[in-house]
């Protein structure tokens, strides 16, 4: 099971961790005001048509598929129309005023994410 836990929260950007089976994974990124509710969700890898590569998409009862919620890489919270970034680090001022948080090396976090998908059927967000 994949666990995304929400820890630094500010007026435009969700910064957390992503954890395969206790493990951590990476750093996640969200828009705040675009971010989904904390929940279960599956995860089932397509190809995005606004991308055109296979990344996993997250869906549940009230959060449609035909939504296109993905993980994927990007950097900062205007990468982002709902969707969860990653990224192997992130800036280390994250959460303090006047600071956006942000994520890099986002994409080998978006190639690896998406392997780990493949395997993987749930993910539980959490606020923190």
């Amino acid at each position: 099971m994949l666990t995304l836990i929400r820890e630094v929260r500010t007026e435009t950007t969700i910064l957390g961790h992503l954890y395969i089976n206790g493990a951590f994974v990476c750093y996640t990124l969200e828009a705040a005001i675009k971010a989904i509710p904390a929940g279960l969700y599956k995860v089932e890898n397509s190809k995005s048509p606004k991308f055109g590569r296979e990344l996993p998409l997250i869906y549940n009862d009230s959060v449609p598929a035909k939504r296109g919620i993905r993980i994927h890489k990007g950097n900062t919270w205007e990468d982002s129309q709902g969707c969860v970034l990653v990224g192997m680090s992130h800036n280390s001022d994250a959460g303090k005023p006047g600071v956006d948080s942000a994520v890099f090396e986002s994409a080998p976090a978006e190639t690896m994410v998406a392997m780990l998908c493949r395997n993987e059927c749930q993910l539980v967000i959490v606020e923190q």
